[in-house]
């Protein structure tokens, strides 16, 4: 199950997620295995999925789309299109593989951009998705700091930093740590960890 964090301010966008995934052999025994889940989607946007396994190919399969598609998208375009096409996709794998595992019922996706021509900050997140199941995806109501799956004393934290102006690099430190707390105590959750950020001069993969 992931854990994945994603805010923004006036400086820009973070994104954070940990690595480790569950999938099921033959005999319905769990197998734990790494796995990026974070991805860009063109050079101002990106893309962070969690919950059940297929989240990650539906994910590269949108950005194939994206990338094919006649016209720039921005933000808000993609989102439209996301949800009828990763609603679909996770449509199919249900039909093809039957209801996922209990406790592994819920996909998510975060959508994140700069939109230069929005209202400043110019920087927009959406999060799409499903629980137990259910079609098709919705987009669920954010403010500018998400944490899935949910944990309230992060989220007060991470909008407190966010509010206050924190620059980038301290919202990911926040992230980090709160990655590695969370990595102590959930066998779900666990290196490496995959950061991100977008400003205005686009998307960047950081180390930390």
């Amino acid at each position: 199950m992931t854990q994945a964090l994603a805010g923004l301010n006036e400086h820009g966008i973070v994104l954070a997620t940990d690595s480790r995934a569950t999938r099921f052999d033959a005999s319905g025994q769990p197998e734990i295995f790494t796995v990026n889940k974070l991805f860009p989607l063109d050079r101002c946007c990106a893309i962070l999925s969690g919950g059940a396994g297929v989240s990650v190919p539906l994910s590269l399969a949108l950005r194939q789309q994206i990338a094919r598609h006649p016209s720039p998208l921005d933000l808000e375009d993609m989102v439209e299109f996301a949800l009828p096409f990763l609603s679909r996709g996770y449509g199919r794998h249900l039909e093809d593989h039957g209801p996922e595992a209990e406790g592994f019922r819920r996909i998510y996706f975060i959508l994140a951009g700069y939109a230069p021509a929005a209202p400043p900050p110019h920087f927009r997140m959406a999060l799409l998705g499903s629980e137990d199941n259910e079609l098709p995806l919705k987009r669920i109501q954010i403010g500018n700091a998400v944490v899935m799956p949910r944990n309230l004393g992060m989220e007060m934290r991470l909008v407190k930093a966010l509010h206050q102006g924190a620059d980038l690099e301290e919202v990911l430190n926040l992230c980090k740590d709160f990655l590695e707390k969370m990595a102590a105590i959930k066998e779900e959750v666990g290196p490496p960890y995959h950061f991100a950020t977008i400003t205005s001069q686009g998307y960047r993969s950081i180390i930390l």
